[in-house]
């Protein structure tokens, strides 16, 4: 695994002439939504309307950062999904993926390669070891198990954004690939990716360290030089 640790920046809205990545850059956002003055969606209480209400929320600030960086208005940024799910742009050489736990949402940009990029909130997890032993590594599993909380959280939630990192950045599933996926412990290394997939030596996997209590984990089917780190904020 390749260690590109990014300089951090805040960032103030309004977003205005963020630039392309350039060759071997990704671009990493990391956006508290409920640090910022966003009013969209429904208004109620309960659970569906609040998760409607971060959804619209999170592809506000997506389309937002996109036309931002290809400097046209965020509306018309035409985002086409895979069979998978993986969102892409429709006539652009611009990449990019995403993901959220709680208020955080987390956007990788890159040029020319597919990305993938996953967080969680560090938090105690409820049977990291089952949960470990069903889906990951044996070895992966009993180095889970040989810690105590908060350690054994904290690995397990490094093994699976890894894992989810990776899956998003091939374009396939967590179904399709978990039972031919795995990873070292120490170090955190690719050991055996699907078949299907680009070899394990022209992937880089990144666990850079976040400037909130976030994991995170970025990958990509080829080489990352340059990891900038941007936090948004109001």
């Amino acid at each position: 695994m390749n260690q590109v640790e990014p300089d951090w920046r805040a960032i103030q809205l309004p977003l205005t002439g963020n630039p392309m990545p350039g060759e071997g850059e990704v671009d990493l956002w990391l956006i508290d939504l409920d640090g910022l003055p966003l009013e969209a969606g429904p208004t109620g209480l309960t659970r569906k309307e609040k998760v409607l209400k971060r959804r619209i929320q999170q592809q506000f600030v997506l389309r937002l950062l996109l036309g931002s960086t290809l400097g046209k208005p965020g509306k018309d940024i035409r985002i086409e999904k895979s069979a998978a799910g993986k969102p892409s742009i429709r006539n652009s050489a611009l990449e990019f993926n995403l993901s959220h736990s709680g208020a955080w949402l987390a956007v990788a940009l890159t040029v020319g390669h597919p990305v993938g990029v996953d967080i969680e909130i560090q938090r105690h997890m409820r049977r990291p070891v089952e949960l470990a032993r069903r889906f990951f590594s044996v070895d992966e599993a009993n180095a889970i198990e040989a810690l105590e909380d908060p350690e054994r959280s904290r690995l397990f939630l490094r093994q699976w954004t890894a894992r989810e990192a990776l899956v998003k950045a091939a374009d396939t599933t967590m179904a399709a690939s978990l039972a031919h996926l795995e990873l070292g412990v120490e170090p955190l290394e690719i050991r055996t990716l699907p078949s299907t997939w680009p070899e394990s030596d022209q992937w880089t996997l990144v666990n850079p360290a976040s400037p909130v209590d976030l994991v995170v984990h970025v990958a990509m089917p080829s080489r990352i030089d340059r990891l900038k780190g941007f936090f948004l904020k109001t």
